[in-house]
């Protein structure tokens, strides 16, 4: 699973990690070099899950069933 990125038919895929990967990276940055605030709770706190799925390697090409209203087929 990818995300279009550019919003158009001609933008270029990239997975969904990377992505992730990427807006945290962008979302850091906009806040320490143009805002100069630090991180507010929320975003920090969604961030910091995310980095820590990631470092444990886990496949983020479909959402974790808490984060979903039922769960995955293959999910007893």
């Amino acid at each position: 699973m990818g995300s279009s990125v550019g919003g158009n038919r001609r933008g270029f895929m990239m997975s969904d990690e990377e992505l992730l990967r990427t807006i945290g990276k962008d979302l850091r940055s906009f806040y320490a070099d143009i805002i100069c605030q630090p991180l507010p709770p929320r975003i920090k706190a969604a961030l910091a899950r995310i980095d820590d799925e990631q470092s444990r390697d886990i496949s983020l090409t479909q959402p974790a069933s808490h984060w979903c209203k039922t769960r995955p087929a293959h999910i007893s």
